[in-house]
């Protein structure tokens, strides 16, 4: 009986573990429109399955040609992440890839289309 208890707690803490969320720090530097910049925020990442898709959440701060702002994205891991940057002229819609060999990829528009979208900025990230 007991020996049963046992395996059905350490079958349930691997699974809760398997599916745990993830936490990192993300500090990139690159370019955006055209200008050096940089973004710094919180990536949290929740598996949703055995095989390592799941769902993201960042939410950080853009700095490009001297504007500050704020950058957020969310979505599901197979595809680019819809998001928002937000600052003192206005709003911009974006889709992001942001772990392509450690690369940050910001596309304009952020919704799905025929065209290749159109890359508008693009980072080196340190994560932590």
């Amino acid at each position: 009986m007991f020996r049963s208890l046992l395996s059905g707690f350490i079958a349930a803490s691997l699974c809760a573990n398997a599916f745990a969320q993830q936490a990192n720090r993300l500090d990139c530097q690159g370019q955006f429109m055209q200008a050096q910049a940089t973004v710094s925020g919180t990536r949290l990442f929740q598996a949703t399955s055995a095989m390592g898709d799941g769902f993201v959440r960042f939410q950080g701060s853009i700095s490009a040609g001297g504007v500050v702002g704020e950058i957020n994205y969310q979505g599901y891991t197979n595809t680019s992440f819809p998001g928002i940057v937000r600052g003192p002229l206005g709003e911009l819609a974006i889709g992001v890839l942001d772990n392509t060999d450690g690369r940050m990829i910001i596309y304009q528009g952020g919704a799905p289309s025929i065209w290749a979208p159109q890359a508008i900025g693009e980072f080196i990230c340190n994560w932590q």
